[in-house]
Formats: structure tokens, sequence, C-alpha cells
């Protein structure tokens, strides 16, 4: 597969394609039902001039719908917000997406007390984003 520019349509449904294909993640994600929006904020020297959004539909385990979107349009219940450069190290693994919420490089939306409830399942989709083949702007091809 081609690398994909994160936070596009093409990178949101081979994101969706990678949960969906992951036992671990069904297992992780079995008491998790709701939509989660990951926000990245503007990088307009990377040809991020807005903030741009990806939407997944979460519900026990697989993700039925994502999509692209403008994050005014963002209708999840739980929504995290990051610059570029956090964005780029929790897809590379160089950061924990636990510890990046409690440092808050990532700012989160919604129940924190929820999402910190179903740790496993942040982790298990980052994880699967990991394996999301990626080019990010800044990197040479």
């Amino acid at each position: 597969m081609t690398p994909l520019r994160p936070f596009t349509q093409a990178w949101a449904d081979a994101l969706r394609a990678a949960v969906n294909g992951d036992a671990g993640y069904r297992a992780a994600a079995s008491g998790w039902a709701w939509p989660v929006a990951l926000v990245l904020e503007p990088a307009p020297h990377l040809d991020y001039a807005d903030e741009t959004a990806v939407e997944l539909v979460l519900e026990h385990g697989q993700c039925t719908a994502a999509r692209q979107l403008d994050p005014t349009a963002v209708t999840a219940p739980f929504v995290l917000r990051a610059p570029y450069g956090v964005w780029k190290r929790l897809v590379r693994g160089t950061l924990d997406p636990l510890m990046a919420v409690g440092l808050r490089h990532v700012k989160v939306q919604g129940s924190l007390t929820t999402l910190l409830a179903h740790a496993g399942v942040a982790k298990a989709l980052i994880a699967c984003a990991r394996t999301v083949p990626v080019h990010f702007p800044d990197e040479q091809p």
C-alpha cells in the first residue's frame, strides 16, 4: 500500500480497515460504543491550513464509519485534539496515548473518566493507526 497523508479520507478509510481487521482491538473495545473524533490543529507550513478531523464511529470492537471532515461538523461525544507533532509521535510510536493525555499534549472533550476507564481502547486504536502506511509531510519520501 502506498503511504497515505494523515487526516485525509484515504487515511481514515485505511484506519477503519485496520481497526476492523485487528483482533486485539476487537477484544479491547468490546465494551466501547461511542464515536471518537481525532482533530489535527492547523499546521500551515505542512499544508494543513485549517483544523481537520477524522471521525470514527466505534461500536463494540468495530469501526462502522470513518470520515474526514471539518471539526465544526464533528458530532462525536469524544474529541481528541492535538498539534501535528503530537499526532506524528503517537502514530510513530514514540509517545504513549495515555501519557499524551496526562501531559495535556492531547486535549480531550468528553468524559475523561469514561476515556480513562477504557484506556485499553485508546492504546489499541493507536496501535491500529501505527499499522497504516503513512507519509508525514515533513519527512523524506
